[in-house]
């Protein structure tokens, strides 16, 4: 039986597609503010989104005039994936 990938099986791990969704919604954020709108704890969200950079999702910039301060938006390839985690909700919605 055909089934899907690593790659597919990586989004239905815990917060992916909150994290997607939520940086759609939302535009760039910084990683605090974005893991505290998705869960109590950093430890999995951070997991998630290092994941999601590895997968060409997110990406990760450095503000030039804030060394320290690093910001995460989504990749053109993570937008469009976004897109289609925002029509399903929708989709979920109107039947539920």
């Amino acid at each position: 039986m055909k089934c899907a990938d690593d790659k597919l099986t990586m989004l239905e791990q815990k917060h992916a597609l909150r994290l997607l969704s939520c940086l759609y919604l939302n535009g760039k954020s910084n990683r605090s503010n974005l893991y505290n709108a998705i869960s109590k704890t950093t430890t999995a969200p951070m997991k998630r989104v290092n994941e999601l950079i590895a997968l060409g999702l997110i990406e990760e910039t450095i503000h030039e005039n804030a060394p320290f301060t690093k910001h995460v938006t989504l990749t053109e390839k993570g937008k469009q994936v976004a897109e289609h985690i925002i029509k399903i909700e929708k989709i979920l919605s109107e039947v539920f």
